[in-house]
């Protein structure tokens, strides 16, 4: 199977363990719950970091799990907090995340929309005072599990210039839009506004690995293969030159300008923010019966994906692929032969396990 660069493995470093998903997830969450998380609330970003392994984007799986710890430690991430409906309407909602963990809050809004979109047709909910929430397919295929069309939307650390300009001001704000079918896989769209999310590079980082020219630039605005060059100069590529750009600057307005919360440098004034990163984010849900017939919409989403995949094959590809596609045989792949993991990110793995006193889990490969 020939996979885009969302599961390419830049430099071809093996990972060097399997671990079964199941087995991984508990151990996430058992680390959370040591550190002082709720259960409920660990569950959720487990649930969340794992899912996006199993998806093979591990760019945002246990990569991460080291990071939100820091950042629960120096007290970016309130692990006690519960996010609070602070204004709605039957079709809108604001939710302060009140600084928790991002993922539980996104998963609340998330369900949220869903809930008034049952009732109205076409439901948003925007997030503010947040944390890093994950995978952003695992807001959008909740709602795609009830019959609904769901999108979701975040901000982030600054890392990418608006188009002309040599100083980052937006994240990598991606954009994820979920759709249900009949009998074929949902249609998937998750993807950053720049070429790659940072993730990819702090991955082949953690590989010891070079990333290809075109993902980030150096601090005097020219390509550089170093993944540390690139996380020290934050200078991600916006994905099709200015239009990248552009979209990350309608994410921003989505989920930082409207729910009134923090737009722009997220986290470039940890002083003035109180050390919290206030991120955004924004959420929808389309309830499909509310736009007409909801099997002859998923029948029609069928004969799309069988219409494109009829199409001739271009030179260098073996099929035409559709969104998601490729993430959803690699989660059939993973939970047969389980989860890689790198050896840096295994390292931070036992060292959280021991210090929170958890029982690390045997590989299976």
């Amino acid at each position: 199977m020939q996979l885009d660069s969302k599961n390419s493995d830049p430099g071809g470093i093996q990972m060097t363990a399997r671990f079964d998903a199941q087995s991984l997830e508990l151990l996430v969450e058992q680390i959370l719950v040591g550190a002082g998380a709720d259960e409920q609330d660990a569950g959720v970003v487990a649930n969340n970091l794992v899912g996006a392994n199993k998806r093979g984007i591990d760019s945002h799986g246990v990569l991460r799990l080291q990071a939100y710890m820091t950042a629960a430690t120096e007290g970016q991430i309130d692990m006690k907090a519960k996010p609070v409906v602070v204004s709605e309407t039957p079709g809108t909602a604001v939710v302060d995340a009140q600084h928790g963990w991002g993922a539980p809050s996104g998963a609340f809004a998330m369900n949220l929309a869903i809930q008034k979109a049952a009732n109205t047709g076409i439901a948003a909910v925007g997030v503010k005072n947040s944390n890093h929430f994950g995978y952003a397919a695992y807001y959008g295929m909740m709602a795609v599990e009830r019959n609904m069309i769901g999108l979701a939307f975040t901000n982030s650390k600054k890392n990418q210039a608006p188009w002309g300009a040599k100083q980052s001001y937006f994240g990598t704000n991606p954009i994820c839009v979920c759709i249900p079918a009949a009998k074929e896989r949902p249609i998937v769209y998750d993807g950053a506004t720049t070429v790659v999310a940072q993730g990819k590079i702090m991955l082949a980082r953690k590989k010891h690995a070079e990333i290809p020219p075109t993902w980030a630039l150096d601090k005097t605005g020219k390509p550089t293969t170093d993944p540390n060059t690139a996380l020290e100069a934050g200078l991600l590529m916006p994905m099709g030159t200015y239009k990248g750009a552009d979209l990350a600057l309608v994410v921003d307005v989505l989920s930082g300008v409207l729910p009134g919360g923090v737009f722009g440098p997220v986290v470039a004034m940890p002083a003035l923010l109180g050390n919290r990163n206030r991120i955004g984010h924004f959420f929808m849900a389309l309830d499909l019966k509310a736009f007409g017939d909801v099997e002859e919409f998923k029948a029609n989403i069928d004969k799309m994906v069988q219409d494109i995949k009829k199409l001739p094959i271009a030179d260098g590809f073996e099929r035409a692929y559709l969104p998601g596609e490729p993430e959803f045989e690699l989660e059939e792949e993973r939970m047969k032969q389980g989860i890689p993991v790198v050896d840096d990110v295994l390292t931070e793995l036992k060292n959280l396990a021991a210090k929170f006193g958890v029982k690390m889990p045997e590989p299976i490969a």
